[in-house]
């Protein structure tokens, strides 16, 4: 089971090891680096959609700042995927309880 470490502005550690970059987190444990940007597209979604995640979840930045674009949300709602968005800390938490008990996926963004 994959686990997130900690996090802090700018990098995430997940299983003992720190990326400084924005993640993805396959429900296979894969880890991968995502195009760092203030938006979650539609594609970054079709992305973690590949391992047929329970549940999505969506870590915003510190602050909260990136965004679902209209075609990520459509994706979601069209794919009947459950999905949570929220700033990133709250979604580590999140993330740590769930994948336990679901396939979970996560696209991380580790800046503001």
């Amino acid at each position: 089971m994959t686990h997130i470490d900690a996090f802090e502005f700018g990098s995430i550690t997940i299983d003992k090891k720190t990326y400084n970059y924005d993640v993805y987190i396959m429900p296979s444990g894969k880890i991968e680096e995502r195009e760092h940007s203030h938006e979650i597209t539609g594609q970054q979604i079709m992305h973690v959609l590949k391992e047929n995640p329970d549940i999505i979840l969506i870590g915003k930045g510190t602050s909260g700042v990136a965004k679902l674009t209209k075609e990520a949300k459509k994706l979601l709602s069209e794919n009947k995927i459950k999905f949570f968005e929220d700033n990133t800390y709250n979604i580590i938490k999140k993330f740590n309880d769930l994948a336990k008990k679901k396939k979970v996926a996560a696209i991380i963004h580790t800046t503001c």
